[in-house]
């Protein structure tokens, strides 16, 4: 693998565009949308970044601009992990220095959004929104409470709640939504431990299977994934040093199935990555 990369390598970030829409949605598409015309903590190095050819987004020219720069972790064990997954890579009909790519920017984009990501509060549209399916969908009672200073009031009224959230989605209809997409930050960023991040990493490369036809067809009948897919996934865990338990590194075990279940429904916090922004796909 190159050790500096130039658009001429344009073919190696395929793999990552496969799956880059669906964790770092188009701004203009995005329900978690940042002002980022008025966002004052642009680093100097979000100026160097090259702009990308036809095709590729703004989230691979700032990968391959870290690539380039030689800080992404394990960047310089390729030939440990052709070692380590060559064969599974092979089986899958994958190619190593695409997947390579891929493996890199997953790691990277995990620790940047779960490990030094921001944490950020709803903005005023998530907050109504949340208002109004609460007041819609509710099966028992709801009870608002406002508090100004010390004055409080409580509004219980199934009529004055419901009158509330029409007017609210009428509002919607018409108004100038562009203030209402504003996110703030907390003050403090939400810290999550090791194995939230695994979890999530290990759902990147296999919402990456999910793209390739295939690796689909190829699954046994009603099987999520394949044990090779599994077994992939697996022994990048411990490749990547997310875990250093040694058994994520034997054969068709059953720690990568055990995670995923138990974080089935976990609630990540609402972060954004400490680089990488949601872009636009030129």
């Amino acid at each position: 693998m190159k050790d500096i990369l130039t658009w001429e390598d344009a073919h190696f970030f395929d793999y990552i565009n496969e799956i880059e829409y669906l964790y770092i949605p188009d701004v203009d598409d995005y329900k978690y949308r940042i002002n980022i015309s008025e966002m004052d903590d642009v680093s100097d190095d979000a100026i160097k970044i090259e702009a990308p050819v036809f095709g590729y987004s703004e989230i691979v020219a700032t990968f391959m601009n870290r690539y380039n720069e030689g800080v992404l972790l394990k960047q310089n064990q390729y030939l440990r992990y052709i070692k380590v997954v060559g064969h599974l890579l092979e089986e899958l009909e994958l190619e190593p220095e695409k997947f390579w790519c891929l493996f890199l920017f997953a790691l990277d984009y995990c620790n940047s959004l779960l490990g030094q990501g921001k944490t950020m509060k709803a903005t005023p549209l998530e907050q109504l929104q949340a208002f109004v399916d609460l007041i819609t969908n509710a099966d028992e009672t709801v009870l608002l409470r406002l508090k100004a200073g010390k004055a409080k009031m409580d509004v219980e009224s199934p009529v004055a709640l419901q009158f509330m959230a029409e007017a609210i989605q009428k509002q919607l209809k018409t108004a100038d939504l562009k203030p209402l997409y504003i996110r703030e930050q907390e003050e403090e960023a939400k810290q999550i431990s090791d194995s939230p991040i695994i979890v999530y990493f290990a759902k990147m490369l296999l919402t990456f299977f999910n793209t390739q036809d295939h690796i689909r067809q190829k699954r046994k009948e009603g099987a999520n994934f394949s044990t090779k897919e599994k077994d992939l996934v697996s022994q990048l865990v411990y490749f990547s040093g997310l875990s250093t338990n040694d058994s994520w590194t034997d054969i068709e075990n059953d720690t990568l199935k055990a995670f995923l279940k138990q974080y089935k429904n976990y609630q990540y916090p609402n972060n954004v990555s400490s680089v990488y922004s949601e872009f636009v796909v030129y």
